[in-house]
């Protein structure tokens, strides 16, 4: 997994300790993981890019593409809207980690 500027926002122990607890191999709680990883990025960079003024999105994109794990990205992003983006980034991981741990709580058939 790589290292992203919004990662210190991220807390999902909870949705580990959830896949760890289905009957699949090794494999396949992997590619959960990774599914997990991607759900969340693509979740946190369009809520970025929804408040982030379109003048701003290719430059932003330049830079996260140069240097995802770059804490100034975060900088960058809060010069440029009107909230904090810390407070999106949360909301956004938290809405994504409930949704997955509604999926991983329900009963398999």
């Amino acid at each position: 997994m790589t290292k992203l500027y919004y990662d210190k926002f991220l807390d999902f122990e909870e949705v580990e300790i959830e896949v760890k607890k289905l009957d699949l191999s090794h494999e396949e709680k992997h590619e959960i993981f990774r599914i997990i990883d991607e759900t969340i990025h693509h979740r946190v960079l369009h809520r970025v890019l929804n408040h982030l003024p379109r003048e701003h999105h290719e430059e932003f994109l330049e830079k996260f593409h140069k240097a995802p794990y770059d804490d100034n990205l975060l900088k960058y992003i809060d010069e440029r809207i009107e909230d904090k983006v810390h407070e999106h980034i949360k909301d956004e991981v938290e809405k994504v980690k409930k949704e997955i741990l509604k999926d991983l709580k329900k009963p398999q058939k």
